[in-house]
């Protein structure tokens, strides 16, 4: 069987989300007119999609070892990344087709003008503070128990404006916690298992693996402040670029429902998850048999989605918001 790329892919460019505002439109000016790249004749057609090294991921590569991807007449060809700006650069020069992103750094994208949409759900966080896999931790003897304690507290978080800084601030307002009171700083995922047993900073939001990590040097999960808000809280999804959509409406309609049936998958096949996980992230085997999963869902909650760009708007991450009907594509 043949393979055939989707055509008028340009070389990624450099910088932040931001300023992809500006080199959109230079990306939408140099793509190929040709119609939907849909192929003929038993073609398989190869989609790149940006990924990251994490469990949110799992889904999507067991629908392509399931053969659902396959089903559909695609191939999907992953390019590991370590940030959502990465990804949505990536989209809108053309050099992935579809993205795994957060909610917010796809609203945020948006509000600055950045052509992307959300195109399917991805995954949710957990349900309470001892199956959320997307918390804040701290290292032994921290004195926090109550989200009262968090009052002048130091957190890190991997970056600033972002879905820690947004999602945490939203949590200790509901909970009649002064969100101005605390203190950010940046502290990649990956460090703060060290920052927090060190004393650098009074707790830290992190993912798994190294809420495990955490857990087994004595620490413990002090908030989970997506959970706090509701119970399986959107996180991520896979979201493309309005000018891929617009070429290449077929292969959305495949790639949506290859990726759905991937989803409803990884949630009724805990160990496959579990099994797969170390085939694309750095994640020790015995490490992803223990730790907390990401709730994988084929289902876009639009309440939630909508409340989300709506905290953006209250913290003063960006000026105008748009809504999860602006961000949902079609």
């Amino acid at each position: 069987m043949r393979h055939q790329r989707i055509p008028g892919r340009v070389r990624p460019v450099s910088g932040m989300a931001a300023a992809v505002a500006v080199t959109v439109f230079a990306a939408a000016g140099c793509g190929d007119d040709s119609a939907d790249a849909t192929g003929d004749g038993g073609d398989q057609i190869t989609v790149d999609v940006g990924t990251l090294p994490i469990a949110n991921a799992a889904p999507m590569y067991l629908g392509m070892e399931e053969g659902f991807f396959e089903e559909e007449g695609l191939e999907i060809e992953p390019t590991v990344l370590q940030g959502g700006n990465e990804i949505i650069t990536g989209l809108v020069s053309g050099d992935y087709d579809f993205g795994f992103v957060g909610y917010i750094s796809a609203g945020v994208a948006l509000s600055q003008n950045v052509p992307v949409c959300v195109v399917t759900a991805s995954d949710a966080t957990g349900t309470t503070p001892e199956d959320d896999w997307q918390v804040l931790v701290a290292g032994a003897d921290n004195g926090i128990e109550s989200p009262q304690d968090l009052a002048g507290a130091t957190l890190g978080i991997n970056a600033l404006g972002g879905v820690a800084e947004v999602l945490i601030k939203a949590a200790l307002d509901a909970d009649g916690v002064d969100p101005n009171s605390v203190e950010f700083i940046e502290v990649p995922f990956p460090e703060v298992p060290a920052a927090v047993a060190e004393g650098r900073i009074d707790a830290g939001y992190t993912s798994e693996p190294f809420v495990t990590t955490v857990l087994d040097q004595g620490g413990e999960v002090v908030y989970a402040p997506q959970s706090e808000l509701a119970p399986e809280y959107p996180n991520g999804s896979y979201a493309a670029s309005e000018q891929f959509i617009a070429e290449n409406g077929d292969v959305v309609e495949r790639f949506t429902r290859a990726m759905n049936r991937s989803l409803d998958y990884a949630r009724e096949n805990e160990d496959a998850v579990r099994s797969i996980i170390p085939s694309y992230t750095e994640i020790d085997p015995a490490v992803a048999e223990r730790m907390r999963l990401p709730v994988y869902t084929s289902e876009l909650d639009e309440q939630a989605i909508d409340e989300q760009m709506g905290f953006m708007e209250q913290f003063d991450i960006v000026e105008a918001a748009p809504t999860a009907d602006d961000l949902i594509c079609g």
